[in-house]
């Protein structure tokens, strides 16, 4: 049996050795540049451990052995579920491992933006002087916060945001009632969340459904005053359609953990003072990245003695 980590996966020696009780453990680091090292990696391998690495039909076709993909993240967009499954390979992810880390994330973004603090700490250093004039932030107490996407970060985002004494709004097809309980969230149609929203803020998967649901549509029904905050994926937002709101003063700011730099409009985001970014480190805390590892090696342990779990199920068309 070989197993093979096949990417930057942070795992310990404890969870190695776990492996390695059940076969021939390989591990490597950094992400392939190529199918061909793809395929170099994991030739012969059953089981498979990857976080970052694309695994498409082409990469399947060229790892007949593979039983079973446990992926070390929540999403698994860049895995071809549906392929796998056609093939028998089996795909398990790792959920809710980073509700916390991905939530108070979000909660630092809406801050930085709101507050303006980057593009202040920029011209203290810059300038050397105190100037605090440009720098005339809004509170988030009384804000009303749009939470779009309910699951168990959005929940979080939400008991975070009730905490500062926000009003909540929120959107998704199955809603909490717990939720609308606990913290007094309602519940309202999307372009009602983008239309009340002083801060909105995205917590749903990528999905056909999600695909670039974000548009200029959505974005022109915000007031200007109001920021929007991705934490998920970017894809989520048409990003040219961002800039423009952006550019045109439309929307005074936005907070993202997810960018999407090989686009066009990258350059454009990456000038705009009004736009806090992060490069996608939600979940890169302590706890939650050896939670992670822990997960994903279970996955592998537990389908090896015939008992998966977590498994993955094709995006729905």
């Amino acid at each position: 049996m070989r197993i093979v980590v096949l990417d930057d996966i942070e795992i310990s020696v404890e969870n190695v050795n776990r492996l390695a009780r059940r076969g021939d453990v390989r591990v490597y680091s950094g992400i392939p540049a190529s199918v061909d090292e793809i395929v170099a990696r994991a030739q012969g391998a059953e089981v498979i451990l990857c976080s970052w690495t694309k695994v498409d039909e082409e990469v399947l076709d060229n790892l007949p052995d593979v039983r079973l993909i446990s992926v070390a993240s929540t999403g698994v967009d860049h895995i071809d579920v549906a392929a796998a499954r056609v093939r028998g390979v089996t795909v398990c992810n790792v959920p809710s491992y980073a509700t916390n880390a991905v939530a108070e994330l979000a909660l630092g973004l809406m801050l930085a933006v709101m507050r303006k603090i980057p593009s202040a700490d920029r011209h203290v250093r810059r300038t050397r002087t105190v100037d605090w004039q440009p720098f005339q932030g809004r509170e988030l107490h009384g804000a009303t916060l749009g939470v779009v996407g309910t699951g168990v970060i959005g929940r979080q985002v939400a008991r975070l945001g009730h905490c500062l004494g926000m009003s909540l709004i929120g959107f998704d097809p199955q809603a909490s009632e717990q939720l609308t309980r606990d913290v007094g969230l309602r519940y309202v149609p999307l372009h009602r969340v983008f239309e009340e929203s002083d801060v909105v803020t995205l917590h749903v998967p990528l999905m056909p459904e999600t695909e670039y649901m974000v548009d200029d549509d959505l974005l022109r029904l915000m007031p200007r005053t109001a920021v929007i905050i991705n934490t998920a994926r970017a894809r989520l937002i048409r990003q040219a359609a961002l800039c423009d709101a952006l550019v045109e003063g439309r929307i005074a700011g936005a907070g993202l953990d997810a960018v999407d730099l090989e686009h066009e409009s990258a350059a454009r985001l990456l000038e705009l003072d009004q736009v806090v970014l992060t490069p996608h480190i939600g979940f890169n805390m302590r706890e939650a990245v050896a939670n992670l590892t822990a997960i994903c090696t279970e996955n592998a342990v537990r389908f090896l003695d015939g008992d998966p779990q977590n498994i993955a199920e094709p995006p729905a068309h």
